[in-house]
């Protein structure tokens, strides 16, 4: 059976399912989802658990030989399982397991964000048959405001709708650090407290973090504003500059290189040529959509001038010439007054 994140206290409420499997890639939603089977289980007096963290070296022997044994302590037992990354032998394992379900175990499943195509596979239909499955979705960017002020009410906080907009600007959509930031702001300004866009400007830190690699997303995907964002941080944190236009420049070369596999061969072809996982494929086509053999060259020219002025050679402004690379990059073409550029370009 399947059922929201949303319905899942009411299902408790009414009786506990052999196996509950909790699966999506929002952490903070999946670890509140499996909160409450917890609490749910202790509630029907289960209070033997046994946790089991899965990795590619796991030993699903020993989760099947204690589903098969009686516990000494207690009647009934919660095994607490979590997968981190699906493989073969954790579905096969799983199957076996979805053999045995008995009232005296509860199994509860944490499991990554799972396709179509695995939902559909055999030893997954089994085990939803047999319980409960809670797929968790993502919260879409507009909803994401109203998802913060109703979480500040449970907080007992209450917050403008400008002030939830900051705090979800500000967090970058990551639920965990949302959620930390209204607990703060708890702490800060007591419960009660109507919390306005000024108060949200003054108290909420920025919470992203970045890798370079979190750039790259963004400047395949041609989304100016969060790379410019993202850059700002990486240079605030001290990335070295060399670094970023090493990330740049890679990604440009990779570019050249596709377009020109594909004078012979498909865009799945070339990526495939280039050692590119499949489901990154799809941030390039994007990337190749605003890039051709002149805007491509025009971006390695500009490149060789950033390698200039790193090393200390003349050339454009580091930190300005990197926001330009970033806003070409994701097909914003500036004038040649913004791109700082030398006489001799």
């Amino acid at each position: 059976m399947k059922v929201r994140a949303d319905q899942l206290a009411s299902q408790l409420s009414n009786s506990l399912a052999p196996i509950y499997i909790v699966s999506g890639d929002e952490v903070l939603l999946c670890q509140e989802a499996a909160d409450k089977i917890r609490q749910a289980a202790q509630e029907y007096q289960i209070e033997e658990r046994l946790r089991f963290v899965v990795d590619a070296q796991f030993d699903w022997q020993d989760v099947i030989n204690e589903n098969q044994s009686l516990s000494l302590f207690s009647s009934r037992r919660l095994f607490d399982i979590q997968i981190d990354k699906m493989a073969e032998k954790h579905s096969k394992a799983l199957a076996q397991l979805g053999q045995s379900l008995s009232e005296d175990n509860i199994i509860l499943l944490t499991l990554p964000k799972l396709d179509a195509r695995t939902q559909k596979a055999k030893w997954f239909s089994q085990l939803e048959s047999q319980g409960v499955f809670v797929q968790i979705w993502p919260i879409d960017a507009n909803r994401l405001p109203a998802w913060v002020q109703q979480r500040a009410q449970s907080l007992d906080l209450s917050l403008t709708r400008d002030a939830a907009s900051i705090i979800c600007e500000r967090g970058e959509g990551n639920l965990l650090a949302l959620s930390q930031e209204l607990e703060k702001l708890v702490l800060m300004h007591g419960p009660d407290s109507k919390i306005d866009a000024e108060k949200a400007l003054e108290s909420v830190v920025d919470s992203s973090r970045y890798s370079i690699y979190d750039l790259s997303d963004r400047l395949l995907m041609g989304k100016t504003k969060e790379a410019l964002h993202c850059l700002h941080q990486l240079l605030g944190e001290g990335v070295e500059t060399n670094i970023i236009l090493w990330l740049i420049n890679r990604e440009t070369q990779t570019l050249v290189n596709l377009l020109t596999a594909m004078q012979n061969a498909s865009l799945r072809q070339a990526c495939q040529a280039q050692k590119i996982w499949d489901k990154r494929i799809p941030f390039y086509e994007k990337a190749l959509s605003r890039h051709n053999q002149v805007t491509l060259p025009y971006m390695q020219n500009y490149l060789a001038l950033m390698d200039k002025s790193i090393k200390g050679i003349d050339g454009p402004d580091i930190e300005i010439g990197l926001r330009n690379l970033v806003m070409m990059f994701c097909g914003y073409k500036p004038t040649m007054t913004e791109l700082d550029l030398p006489a001799s370009f």
